[in-house]
């Protein structure tokens, strides 16, 4: 009996992953066009082609739905940035943190700009979530980085404006994308310009830090 209902239950697993894929992919979409305010699952479900119903089948709610694009967007934040190795160095670190950052601004602008949002509001979840994890590996970072000040490869910073900096100057890029294009005079970001802004804005930290070659 339990070897005859396999196939259907993975297939309603299947079914169940790929709505919740749509809805999230589509609700971080809305959000960020239209702000956390103004943006309602009905406007979500009809952007996802889903029933209204569907939408809150998976997500009781908008508070729910808006909690699951964060916790999506902090967790794939803390995957893609590669932590700082006191091996490699402070310029090889640095240097890669920038570009990682910067790209996270060109594939998931909307995620970013949904996470500034929530940041301006003052949504608990996102609050409390920085306080949990974001804390917890400043903390990291900063101990590699007193260990680079102590060898000599750095000057002493504050580490914790340091990384106050780098976010500004990062996702600047998804957040404030439309000041960007006006100031560089196109319609759309290229692949170019995300490249000049991870050259300058490195030279511009490394500079900073007082990193040694």
């Amino acid at each position: 009996m339990t070897i005859s209902k396999r196939p259907k239950d993975q297939l309603k697993s299947h079914i169940r992953e790929q709505n919740q894929t749509l809805i999230l992919a589509t609700a971080e979409r809305v959000f960020a066009r239209q702000g956390l305010a103004k943006t309602t699952t009905q406007m979500i479900a009809d952007e996802a082609g889903l029933p209204k119903a569907n939408i809150h089948y998976y997500f009781r709610s908008k508070k729910d739905l808006l909690e699951a694009v964060l916790e999506k967007t902090l967790h794939q934040w803390l995957e893609s940035v590669s932590r700082f190795n006191e091996q490699d160095g402070p310029k090889a670190a640095l240097t890669r943190y920038v570009s990682e950052k910067i790209d996270q601004s060109r594939i998931n602008a909307n995620a970013s700009k949904v996470f500034a949002m929530a940041l301006i509001g003052e949504e608990e979840f996102v609050l409390d979530y920085l306080r949990r994890y974001f804390v917890g590996e400043l903390q990291r970072e900063k101990a590699t980085i007193e260990a680079w000040v102590e060898q000599g490869l750095m000057d002493p910073v504050p580490v914790e404006h340091l990384f106050i900096s780098l976010w500004a100057l990062t996702q600047t890029y998804a957040d404030f994308d439309a000041q960007v294009k006006i100031m560089l005079g196109k319609d759309i970001l290229e692949e170019e310009d995300y490249d000049m802004a991870k050259q300058f804005v490195t030279r511009m930290v490394l500079s900073a830090c007082g990193v040694k070659d």
